[in-house]
C-alpha cells in the first residue's frame, strides 16, 4: 500500500488558513492527537541542528527531571523518549533556540504523552550528490502531567504484547525517520524494546534495551506489512520476537528478566 493510500485511511485533513490539523483515526492507537502545519513546502537550503542535544547547553543545564516510569492508564498518544548519553533538553515553550526557555534535562528513558507536533521548516542539503532532508520540528509533550517542548524525536510504539505468566507488557518502539515532506511518517528505525510490569492496574517500567542491532529499511511498519512475528513458549515461559526488515531480520528472546539477541 502506498504512503498516500495509507495516509488517506489513517486521517482526515481539515485546513484553516495556513494551518492544517489532522484528526487521527481511533484505529491508529498510538498516533499523535494533533499535527500542526504538517507540510511546509518552502524548502530552505542547509541542515537543521537540533536544540535539544546541544552539547554546550546540556553542560550548562544542571536541573534534571525524573523520568516517568509508571502510568496508571495508557493514553492513545503514549510514546517514549530514549535520551542519548548526556541527555536531552526540555523547554518551556516551542521557541527552542532561546536559551532562556530551557527548563530541565532528561537523562533516562521516560514514558511521555505527545500532544502536538509542530512542523516548522524543511531543509535540504546535497551530500555526495544525493539530497538529504532534515526537519525543524517541535514536540509538545507531557511527563508526569508537566508540559515540555523538545525537538528530540520520540519513539512511537509499534507493537505490544501482554506476557500473562510474567505479568508484564512487552513493547517494541521506533523513531519515524520520515522522508522528503513526510517528516514524521514512514521509515521507522532505531528500534528499542521495553518491558513493563503490570502493577496496580497500570504499567511500571521494568526494562529498556539499547538500540537493537538492526536496520529496518522499509517505509512502514504496521499489521498489514506482516513484519513482526512472535511466539510464546509455555514450556520455559520465554517470548521470542522477530522483526523482518528489507535486508535484515532481528531476532530476540525475553525470559522475563533479560533480553538476548539471537543470530
Amino acid at each position: 500500500m502506498t504512503h498516500f493510500r495509507k495516509a488517506a485511511l489513517r486521517m482526515a485533513q481539515f485546513t484553516f488558513g495556513f494551518v492544517s490539523i489532522f484528526i487521527v483515526s481511533v484505529y491508529d492507537a498510538f498516533a499523535q492527537e494533533f499535527v500542526v502545519a504538517p507540510f511546509n513546502f518552502r524548502i530552505e537550503s542547509g541542515f537543521y541542528t537540533p536544540a535539544s542535544t546541544d552539547a554546550e547547553a546540556l553542560e550548562r543545564t544542571k536541573p534534571e527531571i525524573w523520568p516517568q516510569t509508571f502510568m496508571q492508564k495508557t493514553d492513545q498518544n503514549l510514546a517514549m523518549l530514549f535520551p542519548p548519553p548526556g541527555g536531552i533538553l526540555l523547554f518551556k515553550s516551542k521557541h527552542l533556540k532561546d536559551p532562556a526557555n530551557v527548563a530541565v534535562k532528561l537523562v533516562a528513558p521516560s514514558l511521555v504523552i505527545v500532544d502536538t507536533i509542530f512542523h516548522n521548516q524543511v531543509y535540504i542539503q546535497k551530500v555526495s550528490g544525493n539530497e538529504k532532508y532534515s526537519f525543524d520540528m517541535c514536540y509538545s509533550l507531557r511527563i508526569d502531567g508537566q508540559r515540555y517542548y523538545t525537538d528530540f524525536r520520540p519513539h512511537t510504539i509499534d507493537y505490544r504484547y501482554p506476557l500473562i505468566y510474567h505479568k508484564q507488557l512487552f513493547i517494541i518502539a521506533s523513531q519515524e525517520m520520515g522522508y522528503e515532506m513526510y517528516a514524521d511518517k514512514g521509515y521507522p528505525e532505531h528500534f528499542r524494546i521495553a518491558v513493563f510490569n503490570m502493577q496496580n492496574g497500570g504499567i511500571q517500567m521494568h526494562f529498556t534495551s539499547g538500540e537493537l542491532p538492526f536496520h529496518y529499511g522499509l517505509e512502514f511498519l504496521d499489521e498489514s506489512d506482516d513484519a513482526i512475528h512472535s511466539e510464546y513458549s509455555a514450556k520455559d515461559q520465554t517470548f521470542r520476537i522477530e522483526i523482518k526488515g528489507l535486508n535484515e531480520t532481528y531476532k530476540g528472546i525475553w525470559n522475563g528478566k533479560e533480553l538476548k539477541h539471537l543470530h
